[in-house]
């Protein structure tokens, strides 16, 4: 799907380039620094646009970004949200605000959110 492969391209560079389609890789150790911040997206459903020949959608991309303090989570979350409003090789809705969590499998603070990509 074109969208995400754009919306790829425009998050890529994040977290030290850690951005991960679908799941954290396993090598990525919670006791390795040089591991994290890291960020995965993951296709989570889309909003249908009916027209009269066929179905189409707009995808709805969650992403999830893991950090070692809730500063650097913080600051993350600030990244992806601000160069994603500068893009300006696609359209992106904020559809959830973030939500803050701690992963007790990873040890590491985590946010979720997610974008309608219009």
């Amino acid at each position: 799907m074109e969208e995400i492969a754009i919306f790829y391209s425009i998050i890529r560079d994040l977290c030290g380039g850690r951005v991960y389609p679908d799941l954290i890789p396993v090598q990525n150790s919670a006791t390795d620094p040089a591991m994290w911040p890291a960020m995965r997206y993951v296709l989570v459903s889309g909003q249908v646009e009916a027209t009269n020949c066929y179905q189409s959608f707009n995808p709805r991309v969650q992403v999830d970004i893991y950090a070692s303090t809730a500063q650097e989570r913080a600051q993350c979350v600030q990244q992806v949200m601000d160069t994603i409003q500068a893009s300006d090789g696609i359209e992106c809705l904020l559809k959830t605000a973030p939500f803050f969590s701690y992963d007790i499998d990873r040890k590491k603070y985590q946010a979720t959110f997610d974008y309608l990509i219009v």
